[in-house]
């Protein structure tokens, strides 16, 4: 296949990287230090894929009008508040045939993907390993919980194809499969980032420490509790069919494995970047509010961690400023 990774970040790369070394045609797009290295030095992925040298991979700091017609399929890696402005960049020039992928986290992107480019060409992705960027041009894949997971929505592309697409990246290194409910993988990540991720960012603390007090338990549990009833009344097939199951499997399955890691929210605070808190829980307070739903706990963290980013991002201007 020939492939656009647009959004050479931490999961672009490794994805990139391993799609190349399988001998597909892969071009990427990033940031600037990102591209300048990866030109200069190829790219290496260490962690627990083992380790890996990428040298000659195409990286480019912005699309070209060459491309035009040419890819099979775009990976969208870029962070979820950034995906009308990459769709937006990408349609010129993707042809009739092109798929895109949604290789990101949060509710929303797809949607975001198929007013563009339409459903029949959109395919959502559940992704569940975790990467960081040690330095530009050096990447580490730090953990994985499950497979990446590959669908279609109602008139989204042919099954078939999706099929072997999940195939080729699986067979690249990538540990990938196709699933008939993708909405409920997603949604169940969601239901994991928006438990986790804003506490471990205002609390300064990894995720097993969530569990040491009542207060934090009670918190995750409403959090919980408020996006089932919401994706219960949106008719979402959640994999696992109560708030009381799954919060049972997120204390004692899901935690225990990652007790050390903390939420990369944190570190986008500390660098006084925007979070994607609109896409885990806003979203799950936006869409509660078009069905009439409240969601208190939901809202109170969205707007706790949007009140940190413009802290964050003020210490950070003064700090930098003459």
């Amino acid at each position: 296949m020939k492939i656009l990774i647009f959004g050479a970040g931490a999961l672009g790369c490794v994805v990139g990287g391993f799609m190349k070394k399988a001998g597909h045609e892969v071009i990427l797009v990033g940031r600037s230090e990102i591209v300048e290295a990866i030109q200069r030095e190829g790219l290496y992925i260490s962690g627990i894929w083992g380790n890996h040298h990428i040298p000659n991979l195409p990286i480019f700091s912005q699309i070209s009008d060459d491309w035009k017609g040419q890819f099979d399929l775009v990976i969208l890696s870029v962070k979820s508040y950034d995906t009308e402005l990459a769709i937006q960049e990408i349609v010129p020039i993707i042809s009739g045939n092109t798929l895109v992928c949604s290789y990101q986290n949060g509710l929303g992107n797809v949607e975001k993907i198929a007013e563009r480019v339409g459903m029949t060409r959109t395919i959502p992705a559940r992704v569940i390993f975790g990467s960081r960027v040690i330095k530009p041009g050096f990447v580490q894949v730090t953990v994985i919980a499950e497979p990446t997971a590959l669908g279609r929505l109602s008139n989204g592309p042919d099954e078939g194809k999706v099929r072997e697409i999940a195939e080729l990246m699986n067979k690249a290194g990538i540990p990938t499969l196709y699933t008939d409910n993708i909405e409920g993988l997603i949604w169940s990540k969601v239901a994991y980032n928006s438990a986790l991720n804003p506490l471990s960012a205002l609390l300064d603390v990894p995720y097993g420490r969530l569990m040491d007090t009542e207060e934090t338990q009670m918190i995750m549990k409403n959090v919980i509790y408020e996006l089932y009833v919401v994706a219960k009344t949106k008719n979402v097939p959640m994999i696992i069919s109560t708030p009381e199951e799954y919060i049972q499997q997120l204390f004692y399955k899901l935690i225990p494995p990652t007790a050390e890691h903390y939420a990369s929210m944190r570190e986008d605070l500390k660098q006084g970047r925007k979070t994607e808190i609109d896409a885990l829980n806003g979203a799950i307070v936006k869409i509660g509010k078009e069905l009439n739903i409240n969601c208190p706990t939901n809202m109170l963290l969205t707007s706790l961690i949007k009140a940190r980013e413009k802290i964050s991002l003020n210490n950070l201007q003064i700090s930098i400023s003459p």
